[in-house]
């Protein structure tokens, strides 16, 4: 990974949509304003296009922490701007702080984001090894043989 310059930001304009206002699967629909859990994926998204230009060939970034403040509300149809500003590198953790301002001038958000640099190699080789205990798990339950999974991991 290339250096990031101290200050270096990443900008993301988001319009406000139905869907990204406050939906919870189970309880419904609660407010209609931008739910704060779309503010963190913009938030990480911002913190992405930091890191994307320094990033060399063989590395992938990976989100390990978004924190957000939700300080005001935002309706659909509304704009807001999203922005990550470099304020660290500590070995290959990159943070960045966060503000998220509706075009009315209003500081929707403030927050943070944390990403990892590694080896594209090594977060490819991690998912594989995910996705190989997902399927000996979905096997095991299947067959309702928990011992089947549960032997496997111990060989692992």
């Amino acid at each position: 990974m290339k250096e990031i310059p101290q200050g270096y930001e990443g900008h993301l304009g988001v319009v406000i949509t139905k869907e990204m206002t406050v939906d919870f699967s189970e309880l419904g629909k609660i407010h209609p304003v931008y739910a704060t859990y779309w503010i963190a994926r913009h938030m990480e998204e911002a913190g992405r296009k930091v890191i994307l230009p320094f990033l060399e060939e063989a590395d992938e970034g990976l989100g390990t922490a978004v924190e957000v403040k939700h300080l005001a509300s935002a309706l659909p149809g509304m704009r807001v701007e999203v922005i990550a500003q470099h304020v660290g590198t500590e070995g290959r953790k990159i943070v960045c702080k966060c503000t998220a301002t509706s075009e009315l001038g209003d500081l929707i958000a403030t927050g943070s984001t944390e990403q990892v640099v590694l080896p594209a190699t090594k977060v490819q080789s991690g998912f594989d090894d995910l996705e190989k205990r997902w399927n000996l798990y979905k096997e095991a339950k299947r067959q309702r043989r928990p011992d089947i999974f549960l032997d496997a991991e111990r060989r692992s």
